[in-house]
């Protein structure tokens, strides 16, 4: 008795269709935020503040550890393929949260000197956002040799940059310049145009990869938290929803680097989405992989 069935493959048109409800679906879960920045803008009072001095070093201090939990992970995926892209991730990582957790510790100081709570806010997704758009510029390149992702001299040159772009802040925030408006623009400007960068170099190189996809929205909700920081106030509610959006983004490229760690360790070569641990590769593809060929 024959048990083959008969497997109608879609048609031009409907392929298309389906195609592009995808495309639509990623867009509008990419610009998701937009929806509330509006709303905020023209449906609430500016004035409108929630000042919670505990809450926020509460929220910095959760998002430290995360971004501490985060960078591990991404060194850990590094130090296997040695792929370049989880090199800059790790060290993305790393700017942020050595640069991010001022912006909690001086809380404190919001009625003395704003600009010193301010000013490291803004710099840490403009540091960010500059090394994530230098590793995609270098996605799919060679591995780096073994010797290269062990060596520490590397690490701690870029350990004490971050520690230097952190006391550089704070002459400016004690400066008369502090308060221009083209200084904290400057920043979360910044950080804008580079996270729209990497989403165009996506587009362009037709990256459509899980993995990259997860971090292409990741980075969009990066941009839109710019712009939220640029429209807002200190303590209103767009300002903390500006907060709130980098989180989403941060916590949604963190299960990416989390799921590359458990698969491929690797944010160019993964096809399977098993959570059984990192298996061999075959051909630069994941052995699981070849269980459906």
């Amino acid at each position: 008795m024959s048990t083959n069935l008969a497997v109608h493959e879609p048609t031009n048109a409907l392929r298309l269709v389906t195609q592009a409800y995808m495309s639509l679906l990623l867009i509008a879960f990419a610009l998701m935020p937009a929806q509330f920045i509006a709303y905020l803008y023209f449906q609430q009072d500016p004035t409108l503040k929630f000042e919670n001095h505990l809450f926020h070093e509460f929220a910095i201090a959760v998002a430290t550890l995360e971004g501490l939990f985060v960078t591990y992970m991404t060194w850990r995926s590094y130090q296997s393929p040695g792929e370049p892209l989880l090199r800059w991730l790790t060290l993305g990582f790393l700017g942020f949260v050595l640069v991010y957790s001022p912006h909690g510790a001086f809380t404190e100081m919001a009625h003395r000197n704003i600009w010193l709570f301010l000013l490291y806010k803004s710099a840490s997704p403009l540091a960010m956002s500059i090394l994530l758009f230098v590793g995609l510029l270098s996605y799919n390149q060679p591995s780096d040799e073994v010797e290269r992702c062990s060596v520490p001299r590397a690490w701690l040159i870029w350990f004490g940059l971050f520690l230097t772009m952190d006391i550089a802040v704070a002459p400016i925030a004690y400066s008369p310049y502090a308060g221009h408006p083209a200084v904290r623009l400057s920043m979360e400007g910044g950080a804008l145009v580079f996270s729209a960068l990497n989403v165009t170099a996506m587009l362009t190189r037709r990256l459509h990869s899980p993995l990259m996809l997860i971090f292409g929205i990741s980075v969009a909700w990066f941009a839109l938290s710019s712009l939220a920081f640029i429209l807002a106030a200190p303590w209103n509610h767009m300002w903390w929803l500006a907060h709130a959006i980098f989180a989403g983004g941060f916590f949604l490229l963190s299960y990416g680097v989390v799921q590359a760690f458990r698969t491929t360790q690797s944010f160019s070569t993964i096809y399977s989405q098993e959570e059984d641990g990192p298996p061999g590769r075959i051909d630069g593809r994941d052995s699981n992989y070849s269980k459906f060929k």
